[in-house]
């Protein structure tokens, strides 16, 4: 059991190397990152414990390569072990692909309600806002179409794999937007911004949510069915060694 374990550990600090370094190499480009993808992964394969770990010591440790910025460690600390409950939670158990499809639903509502009668911004904002809210409402609903497709096709119905993709595709962009959400609460509250920097800080940070959130959910559906084979490999290695 103790080699186990320290196997186990022993991946969550590759996890964590590997999370920091993927994150330096791809900062240089705005709206794209792969660290979602990798800790999705690695917490649906090694589950709830060892993604907490991996996802505080990220969360902290990258302060060593970026600089201690305080709002930023808040937020990752929040949001990065919440990510880690809900997919080492989700590894464990099957997904409903209903609960994959009511997410976008909900999203896509809001981003059609809001594109059709803009909040009262500034004029520079309010353009770019339309649009960037127009874009995510059609990304939303093609996630929401290719889960239908899932529900009602007979043979795309039968096959787990896809049902499960597709489903994870869908948790992934719901989460990356609720990431730009809650770092608008997070960050004005840590940075004791007025209330008119904290309006003008969310529809700044609203314009980075689309690349994101578009990233996010191409890696995941690309590259998630690899890490997954790959991490899940490892932790069922150490499971065994950790028998003899």
């Amino acid at each position: 059991m103790r080699r186990k374990s320290a196997k186990n550990l022993a991946m969550s600090a590759v996890c964590v190397a590997l999370l920091i370094a993927v994150q330096f190499v791809l900062g240089f480009v705005p709206g794209v990152e792969l660290v979602t993808v990798i800790l999705l992964a690695f917490c649906y394969a090694f589950g709830i414990f060892y993604g907490l770990l991996s996802a505080t010591a990220f969360s902290l440790l990258r302060c060593l390569v970026f600089g201690f910025v305080p709002n930023v460690v808040v937020l990752y600390l929040v949001y990065y072990n919440l990510f880690a409950l809900l997919f080492g939670f989700a590894g464990r158990r099957k997904i409903s692909v209903y609960i994959g499809l009511v997410l976008p639903v909900i999203v896509g509502a809001l981003c059609l309600y809001f594109a059709i009668q803009p909040p009262p911004v500034s004029i520079l904002y309010q353009k770019n806002l339309q649009i960037m809210l127009w874009i995510l409402f059609g990304l939303m609903c093609a996630l929401a179409v290719f889960l239908c497709l899932l529900l009602f096709n007979g043979k795309l119905r039968k096959k787990e794999n896809a049902k499960e993709l597709a489903t994870v595709t869908a948790l992934a962009a719901f989460c990356t937007v609720c990431f730009t959400l809650l770092d608008d609460v997070i960050s004005p509250l840590v940075l004791g911004y007025s209330a008119e920097a904290t309006v003008a800080y969310f529809y700044t940070g609203f314009l980075t949510m689309l690349p994101q959130t578009i990233c996010a959910s191409v890696s995941v559906f690309l590259l998630f069915p690899v890490l997954k084979k790959l991490f899940f490999r490892a932790a069922n290695r150490q499971e065994k060694l950790g028998e003899i």
